[in-house]
């Protein structure tokens, strides 16, 4: 019998709404508008575009800008405008910040009485330093209220606060499998594992920074780890190797040793030049000593290396070059990584077979 009344009308907004209302009574923010604000930020940000350049600032929302800085590291704040506590305000908020909030600097959202006041705060870029949502990451304390909105990947987003709760929020049938910055940790272990203990956490770091900025920048990547003191040959047939390989563990090693702007920006370099081969065409080749080796490489696939259902491969071109290059894993390989354009991440790394 089909009823005459009207249809009830779901939206997936009010689900989302409701999840984030559930993560901020967690994190001890509560408030009429507050879950509305924050899920208008986590749908905005999940493919944010100014003129029709994509964007992905690091939102954090507090209730004391102050207490913001002291505890993620941050430095002076930029005001930027004051709005009632509504969805209209976050969207004008983006629209005046995010265009900013690039490298160093990051948008804040803080609660006043019934009011937002944004802007921008900095923090530092230095790649062996924590990012703010990195120290957000290791924060549990019951006695702070920060929550942080970040784009891992376009139509995925992270929802952080700084009382132990966490959110991945997919959206737009985005895959759902290990986030991608939880794999991030196992490409960093391969890329590490034979770096001497002195300068380990230094390179992971870099590592982490780079390879975080990768999924920001949202687009699909390959990398290889090779042994120390291999070159991947003959089974990369086609790659650029550098002449002279970047060793980021020695160049860590002088910046320690010696402190100084010119050890500094030599790191620095160094992990912006690395960034760049992450975003080529191709496999970026490091070695698990800490050396950036080449990239733009390429391999031939053989038929028995492809991810197959009936007789027509799975995924694109990089899904399928990580099949190749994970059948080498712990033989020719230390580890492998891929990352797609969708969000979708994976790596196998020797270590795990120990």
């Amino acid at each position: 019998m089909i009823s005459s009344g009207s249809p009830e009308i779901l939206s997936y907004r009010h689900l989302l709404t409701g999840a984030v209302e559930e993560f901020l009574r967690a994190e001890a923010m509560t408030g009429s508008e507050i879950a509305r604000s924050v899920a208008e930020l986590v749908v905005t940000l999940s493919r944010y575009r100014e003129e029709g350049v994509p964007l992905s600032p690091i939102v954090f929302v507090t209730d004391d800008s102050r207490q913001l800085l002291t505890q993620v590291g941050g430095r002076e704040i930029v005001p930027v405008g004051v709005g009632p506590q509504s969805p209209v305000t976050i969207r004008n908020a983006l629209k005046l910040c995010a265009p900013l909030a690039k490298a160093e600097w990051f948008i804040f959202i803080e609660r006043l009485g019934e009011m937002f006041r944004y802007g921008l705060f900095r923090g530092d870029d230095f790649v062996l330093a924590h990012t703010p949502i990195e120290v957000l990451r290791s924060i549990t304390s019951p006695s702070v209220r920060i929550v942080a909105v970040a784009q891992l990947a376009e139509n995925v987003i992270e929802l952080r606060g700084s009382q132990g709760n966490s959110r991945y929020v997919y959206l737009s049938g985005a895959r759902t499998e290990v986030p991608a910055p939880i794999v991030i940790e196992k490409l960093v272990n391969a890329a590490t594992q034979d770096v001497p203990p002195p300068s380990r956490e230094d390179v992971r770091a870099l590592y982490r920074h780079a390879f975080l900025e990768m999924l920001r920048l949202a687009h699909g990547a390959l990398v290889a780890v090779l042994p120390p003191g291999h070159d991947g040959a003959p089974y990369f047939v086609d790659r650029l190797l550098l002449d002279r390989p970047i060793d980021l563990t020695n160049l860590i090693q002088r910046y320690n040793e010696s402190l100084t702007d010119d050890a500094r920006a030599a790191v620095q370099a160094s992990a912006h030049l690395l960034q760049g081969m992450l975003a080529s065409d191709g496999i970026t080749l490091l070695r698990s000593d800490g050396v950036v080796a080449g990239y733009s490489a390429f391999v031939h696939h053989l038929p028995t290396q492809m991810v197959e259902t009936t007789n027509n491969p799975v995924g694109g071109a990089r899904q399928r070059t990580f099949a190749a290059l994970s059948t080498r894993v712990g033989e020719t390989l230390v580890g492998a990584f891929y990352y797609s354009q969708d969000g979708h991440a994976d790596c196998r790394w020797a270590g795990d077979k120990a």
